[in-house]
């Protein structure tokens, strides 16, 4: 059984009753969970507590979320997007026809990439995080790709599958050729 004290169960009935007013207007079946929720902690019925956590139907999943599985992508493409900015110069001496970076973001048609841009919007303008890269990518509309995500997936693939090698950062020319020219 769940062991809560009775003040997280005052805070579970709280936010459960919220969490209730809040789904009045949704057609997917949260305000009755959540008002089922609310009345298994405003009247205490311990036996059911464990319910919270062993049904997955008390869990109402919120598609406006994005997973951890993006999250990672995101800070990912930002991370290989500030390599290829650190190292470009040199790789051009090495290598002259080397291609330019090309700054693609995610595709606001697609809702799931839709999250992923809003997530790149708060690590550039919310955490400040990465300038040079949001600095190249230019305006926030120009982080939308409208649909050419494909640039930058071979370009990922092949950083994720090359940042841990031990040369990484001591042949970063040979690295950046080998993200920039990834198909």
């Amino acid at each position: 059984m769940l062991d809560i004290t009775e003040t997280e169960r005052l805070i579970l009935t709280n936010q459960y009753k919220i969490l209730s007013e809040l789904s009045i207007n949704k057609d997917d079946g949260s305000k009755e969970i959540y008002d089922e929720l609310f009345e298994v902690f405003n009247n205490g019925y311990t036996s059911n507590y464990d319910d919270v956590t062993s049904n997955a139907d008390y869990f109402v999943y919120d598609e406006s979320i994005l997973d951890n599985e993006g999250q990672v992508e995101v800070r990912n493409l930002l991370a290989m997007y500030q390599y290829l900015l650190n190292h470009i110069k040199s790789a051009k001496e090495v290598y002259k026809d080397l291609p330019d970076i090309r700054f693609v973001g995610y595709d606001l048609n697609d809702s799931y990439e839709a999250k992923k841009l809003s997530y790149m919007g708060f690590i550039f303008d919310t955490l400040k995080s990465y300038p040079d890269v949001n600095e190249a990518f230019g305006y926030s509309s120009e982080r939308n790709s409208h649909g050419v995500t494909y640039v930058h997936e071979n370009m990922l693939q092949k950083f994720i599958t090359v940042k841990h090698n031990e040369d990484f950062y001591k042949d970063t020319s040979k690295y950046v050729k080998e993200i920039l020219e990834a198909k």
